[in-house]
């Protein structure tokens, strides 16, 4: 029964060092009029991958990015053209995201003028499938207050 613990042990290792870096800044650096352009930043460690936002089976789970603040709306994240591999235990070919990808989510102000300091405290959720190779993790959702580059 030893075996147990040190098998959940070194699985909940293996886990933890899965979770990307997220980063986030606004173009133009603020506002530009009455929008911007929030750029989600990810970073994947190296022999990891996530689904693309548009799986090409149902039965995978789609990446997905929402953001929230005070005082703005923001619109339908858009994402990069992901990249197609063959994973014949899958039954072909899967669309994902590897390395680093940004994810682009428009944003306007909600009909008010938007001080500069609520830019500061746009939460971030990125939710996301991690597998390599030969494993699929459980679905995982990061959520965060990002430090942004705006003033």
């Amino acid at each position: 029964m030893k075996i147990l613990p040190v098998f959940l042990f070194a699985a909940s290792i293996a886990m933890a060092g899965v979770t990307p870096k997220v980063t986030y800044h606004f173009e133009p650096n603020g506002f530009k009029g009455d929008s911007t352009r929030l750029v989600v930043h990810v970073r994947l460690p190296a022999g990891w991958h996530i689904q693309s936002n548009a799986p090409l089976d149902s039965f995978l789970i789609p990446t997905t990015v929402r953001a929230e603040g005070k005082d703005l709306a923001f619109g339908t994240a858009l994402f990069p053209k992901p990249v197609e591999k063959e994973y014949p235990a899958l039954g072909g070919k899967v669309a994902l995201f590897e390395g680093e990808i940004d994810i682009k989510v428009p944003a306007k102000r909600n009909g008010t003028k938007v001080k500069p300091e609520v830019l500061k405290t746009v939460k971030v959720k990125l939710g996301y499938q991690a597998c390599n190779d030969t494993q699929c993790l459980p679905p995982k959702e990061i959520e965060a207050v990002m430090e942004s580059k705006s003033k």
